[in-house]
């Protein structure tokens, strides 16, 4: 079965949910449809005031292994522009993983570090064949769109903020109650790991995206007796 990259980007505004909530739905009605969905990476590009974003300037790439090829996903476009939010510049890329070519995997690096214009994005998924679409607003939404699709076929960008039954793990749980999950646990420090071990997910489990599989790096505490997950998410300080 095909692998099938949905990257989109700038679907939403400063007071309504972010594209990651928006990717998520489409991971949801991918499940409903069948699509054997996969998982969803979340994005960093290049935070830089000469570049117009909404907060973190991430985009997300949904993963799915239909049966058939990118024709039926092409209900995504119609998906994230009726739900984008008013006043957003969303854009929206389909393509077989295994179509994706170095060029664009390079423009991807390129988006997550430096300042790269739209005109770019389309002429490299024009050339390669790929569908990238602008649904409005300024229609800059085309350089997270493609970025996010090239940093998750170079397969060592970004973090699954979605894989089936991620969100669904307790707060204390063994190794395989990870690795069912597709999820390859990464041990730091001396520690050696045992089958009885405690893994505390702290409610925020995201794997990165390491040599194209989901990796969980863990490091031990003595204070938890426990593993605890080496990226932990952030907490805004109190005003």
């Amino acid at each position: 079965m095909p692998t099938i990259l949905i990257g989109i980007d700038d679907t939403d505004n400063k007071t309504s949910p972010g594209t990651g909530r928006l990717a998520r739905g489409l991971f949801e009605v991918c499940a409903e449809r069948r699509l054997d969905p996969v998982g969803i990476t979340r994005q960093q590009f290049l935070v830089d005031d000469r570049i117009p974003y909404t907060s973190r300037n991430s985009g997300a790439c949904v993963v799915v292994k239909p049966e058939a090829g990118e024709s039926c996903v092409a209900f995504a476009f119609d998906f994230v522009a009726e739900r984008a939010a008013a006043g957003s510049d969303p854009g929206v890329c389909v393509a077989r993983l295994d179509a994706v070519p170095p060029e664009v995997v390079a423009f991807g690096k390129r988006a997550a570090t430096e300042v790269v214009e739209m005109s770019e994005a389309l002429e490299l998924a024009r050339a390669a064949g790929i569908e990238l679409r602008a649904l409005g607003g300024t229609e800059i939404g085309v350089i997270g769109a493609l970025g996010s699709v090239g940093l998750h076929a170079g397969g060592n960008h970004g973090r699954f903020i979605q894989l089936p039954g991620l969100r669904d793990l307790a707060d204390r749980v063994g190794p395989d109650d990870i690795t069912r999950l597709g999820v390859r646990l990464e041990h730091r420090g001396d520690r050696v790991p045992k089958d009885d071990d405690v893994y505390q997910t702290l409610g925020w489990v995201r794997p990165r995206l390491l040599e194209g599989e989901p990796v969980l790096p863990v490091a031990w505490s003595d204070e938890n007796h426990a593993w605890l997950p080496v990226d932990r998410k952030r907490h805004k300080p109190v005003a």
